[in-house]
């Protein structure tokens, strides 16, 4: 990675000292307007960028301030409601917004929740909104759907996003890794003796998870020599079609995101869970949870997230990442009661 310019390269660039440089940043009056002009064509050509967290201690001390006690961070949400994260099924949303914002706290940081929407503001606005507020590092919350899109000013910003979402994938991401999940999954499922899995996942997640699961079901299909059904890939669960693929794939475990309406019709056709179907839920809420299946320990990939973050911001990392990465999490097996050892 190309180290960040310095005030020093700009110096040498220019012909000056590096507390001419300094004067001429800080708009201090007592430099030459040509000088100026030659420090600050410097700086372009080299693409300087002063580093935020410097700065704002050196106004701190140029008028005698005690530095602020802590930075803010942003995390972005774009529900169509303010507390549409909050309110959502999957704990996962505020689990992750819990152990960033612990992590925050740990690092002398403190995060805030800025929703997008607000009072019908565009993107343009909100990036000058948060810019005002002096906030220089933008953690951004899970989409909620695909096709959710984001244009702030990214150049102003240091950015990293939670979870997957096409829309996302051009800055650094923490996420869970999906594609072991899946593999963790069906391993667990071999053991207990399920021999005809099925998998019923919403198109929309599918997508989303850039197919990480479906890949994944497939891979471990083969290498165990499992014939599975045709998976169950819908619009919007309804309680007909899943009664109706049910009756027609005859899997012995439904592996998906069970937990809501899936689960309900699944056990409003009369199947005894476990007795007569297994279930394995992806997304399981929490350690100790009734639903078998992974744990995403949503608080460890927010903090994670906001290690990251911060090293961004320290590095006066901004803009879009000519690399991206996405770092992931690995899953974890909840026991859970919703499936047994087969005969």
């Amino acid at each position: 990675m190309k180290a960040p310019v310095s005030m020093r390269d700009i110096a040498k660039h220019a012909t000056v000292s590096v507390a001419t440089v300094s004067k001429c940043l800080s708009g201090k009056r007592d430099v030459s307007e040509a000088t100026r002009r030659r420090v600050v064509e410097a700086c372009r050509k080299l693409g300087y960028r002063p580093n935020p967290l410097v700065a704002a201690l050196m106004r701190s001390r140029r008028r005698h301030l005690k530095p602020a006690q802590r930075i803010t961070l942003a995390y972005v949400t774009a529900f169509p409601t303010a507390d549409g994260w909050r309110q959502h099924p999957s704990p996962i949303f505020r689990q992750m917004f819990a152990g960033a914002k612990a992590r925050a706290h740990e690092r002398n940081y403190q995060l805030e929740h800025f929703w997008l929407h607000r009072e019908g503001m565009s993107n343009e606005r909100f990036s000058q909104v948060l810019e005002a507020r002096g906030i220089h590092g933008l953690l951004i919350a899970p989409m909620p759907d695909t096709h959710t899109s984001l244009d702030l000013s990214w150049a102003a910003f240091s950015t990293v996003v939670l979870g997957l979402t096409p829309t996302t994938r051009a800055f650094h991401r923490v996420t869970t890794d999906y594609y072991q999940s899946m593999l963790l999954t069906m391993e667990q499922c071999q053991k207990l003796g399920y021999r005809r899995p099925g998998l019923a996942v919403r198109l929309e997640t599918i997508k989303r998870l850039e197919f990480r699961w479906e890949g994944a079901f497939l891979a471990a299909c083969e290498r165990f020599g499992v014939e599975a059904p045709a998976p169950l890939f819908v619009e919007e669960w309804t309680a007909e079609v899943v009664e109706r693929w049910l009756a027609r794939a005859k899997p012995d475990v439904v592996i998906g995101p069970v937990l809501g309406k899936l689960e309900e019709y699944i056990r409003a056709t009369g199947s005894r869970v476990p007795a007569d179907l297994g279930l394995v839920g992806l997304l399981v809420p929490r350690a100790g949870d009734r639903l078998s299946g992974v744990l995403q320990d949503g608080e460890v990939i927010g903090a994670v997230a906001i290690d990251q973050l911060i090293a961004a911001v320290e590095r006066n990392e901004t803009g879009i990442p000519e690399h991206p990465i996405t770092h992931t999490t690995l899953g974890r097996w909840n026991a859970g009661r919703t499936v047994r050892k087969q005969r």
